[in-house]
């Protein structure tokens, strides 16, 4: 008999059968020869469904697999590409906005003129790792979804405050605060109710507490020391001489602030009572998402608490943005009584006023914001 046809007549017998015999042709070897026809039949029939449950399994997987290898593709391409969109927005939005100490050096601080090739060796400047950690923190920290983005461009985005020198601090923080912070990262978030609104005003605290400790040194952390603007005021010095004016540490708190990706700004009056010779102040705003649908957000004020070593943070008295306004020594009715004007820092062009800098009293290159009559309400009524 042919090959061919002896297969043809095997299968011919299992699938059709007769009387399910197989043919008689065909040897089923020695421990066969006395089986009867049927029951040799029962059994390899028997057999089929554990075959069934064996490769329909194996067929679903590899299915599942050619399937997941298509569609996986697609959404990482698609989240880069969100990604790079994002991230070009944020360097044109800087770009736009440069402020005039930056423009001789804006090659340096990492803005790339159109077709300028990079010089081997040399990073991508401060601009790149701001934009970088700034959708990091988008990336890990769920309040950021409710902070809008021109609010989020302005008061996140920015690598500078004032005209302070310029320096690669976000990296610094975003990794200094990552684990004082675990608990509002998105994975540890998922099933939790808090309010965004109360989730910002925590963190606010939490970084006001410990962020003087873990810049600090060994059992000594930065402290406040007057008259120190302009010679010790952006964040590398502070935390390299260990303490700095009330301008320093706004500026170091806002820059800490902002690589977590809360909105911040400095606030301050470059003169009280309108008379330089009686002093300036800082401190910090902070952009707190209301809890209430639809009506955005609102700027609270706080001042930094220095001096906070590590381990006394249960028992240290932070400045919060729940605190009652006039608890804070500045904030009474005799200081605002009109005569005190109040500013607040800016980075868009398009701001209709300046930042006027008490340690550079012609300087009209930081862009701001007046703030006069809110503080005036506030802390005309303390006493």
């Amino acid at each position: 008999m042919d090959p061919t046809e002896e297969n043809y007549d095997l299968t011919e017998a299992l699938v059709v059968g007769d009387n399910c015999s197989y043919p008689a042709d065909i040897s089923m070897g020695s421990n066969n020869q006395n089986t009867p026809p049927a029951t040799r039949c029962s059994s390899r029939i028997r057999s089929l469904p554990t075959i069934f449950f064996i490769v329909t399994p194996m067929i679903i997987f590899i299915i599942v697999v050619f399937i997941s290898a298509a569609l996986i593709p697609n959404e990482m391409s698609s989240n880069s590409s969100k990604e790079a969109t994002l991230r070009e927005s944020m360097t044109q939005y800087l770009t736009r906005n440069i402020m005039p100490y930056d423009v001789p050096n804006s090659a340096a601080l990492g803005f790339q003129s159109n077709g300028q090739s990079k010089v081997d060796g040399l990073s991508d400047g401060i601009v790149n790792q701001t934009v970088f950690y700034s959708i990091q923190a988008k990336t890990l920290y769920t309040w950021t979804d409710s902070i809008p983005q021109d609010v989020y461009f302005e008061y996140v985005l920015p690598y500078s405050v004032t005209n302070e020198p310029r320096t690669d601090c976000r990296p610094l923080f975003f990794n200094a605060l990552k684990d004082s912070l675990k608990q509002y990262e998105r994975a540890a978030m998922a099933n939790n109710t808090q309010s965004t609104h109360d989730q910002i005003k925590e963190a606010v605290q939490l970084i006001n507490t410990k962020l003087w400790a873990l810049m600090g040194r060994a059992s000594k952390p930065i402290f406040f020391m007057a008259s120190q603007t302009p010679r010790i005021y952006d964040p590398l010095s502070v935390i390299a001489y260990g303490y700095s004016s009330c301008t320093g540490l706004a500026i170091m708190l806002v820059s800490a602030l902002r690589s977590v990706g809360i909105p911040a700004r400095m606030a301050g009056t470059p003169a009280w009572y309108g008379d330089p010779s009686k002093g300036d102040h800082s401190w910090v705003e902070v952009y707190v998402v209301s809890n209430e649908a639809g009506k955005g957000g609102e700027w609270m004020f706080l001042e930094p608490t220095p001096g906070i070593a590590e381990g006394k943070e249960d028992i240290a008295n932070a400045d919060n943005l729940d605190r009652d306004p006039c608890k804070r020594w500045f904030c009474k009715a005799d200081r605002f009584n009109g005569s005190t004007k109040v500013y607040a820092t800016r980075y868009d062009k398009q701001a209709t006023s300046f930042f006027p800098m008490a340690w550079a009293a012609n300087d009209r290159g930081v862009p701001g914001v007046d703030r006069s009559s809110f503080y005036t309400s506030t802390c005309g009524k303390c006493t």
